[in-house]
């Protein structure tokens, strides 16, 4: 079970570098859908970042049989107050309810101090008709809470596709 990852963000040629000087770590070089030129290198090593600028997050639950192969679902939740518990019950619904085309879950907090109360949750999908199949169904309808911006709500969402 994994317990922390990391990823960072830069070039092509720099985030190449970082996988062929560390070849004994387990890397995912994705790309951003949405920007084709951002691209984020996670490292699911299990082991303390060797990112410069990393984002390190704290693994609270995961789904079983894991599997990181396919695209990434990246989403991001801050809420205030009392909604912090509620987040934290329906995120932990999606673990252990995994869809069945949903190849991996990962719950997580992120582990700087002044973005503690983030949640974010990374789901793995074969196919992006499968994420979006599942954004649609009673499952992430609970989520439909957290996924707008508001004055007590921070939500970002991204999908991260694995580069060739």
């Amino acid at each position: 079970m994994l317990t922390k990852l990391s990823f960072t963000f830069g070039s092509h040629q720099i985030l190449q570098g970082i996988i062929d000087e560390h070849p004994d770590r387990e890397f995912k070089l994705m790309q951003a859908s949405t920007h084709s030129n951002k691209l984020a290198l996670f490292d699911l090593s299990n082991q303390d970042s060797i990112f410069k600028n990393p984002v390190i997050l704290t693994v609270l639950d995961e789904t079983m049989n894991s599997n990181y192969n396919g695209l990434f679902y990246y989403q991001s939740f801050q809420v205030n107050g009392d909604r912090q518990q509620v987040l934290y019950n329906s995120l932990q619904k999606v673990i252990d309810d995994q869809p069945a085309a949903m190849n991996a879950g990962l719950m997580t907090s992120v582990a700087n101090k002044s973005e503690s109360s983030t949640l974010v949750l990374i789901t793995v999908w074969d196919r992006f008709e499968d994420l979006t199949a599942w954004k649609e169904s009673d499952s992430f309808a609970n989520l439909t809470n957290f996924t707008t911006m508001g004055s007590d709500n921070y939500y970002y969402d991204e999908v991260y596709r694995s580069v060739r």
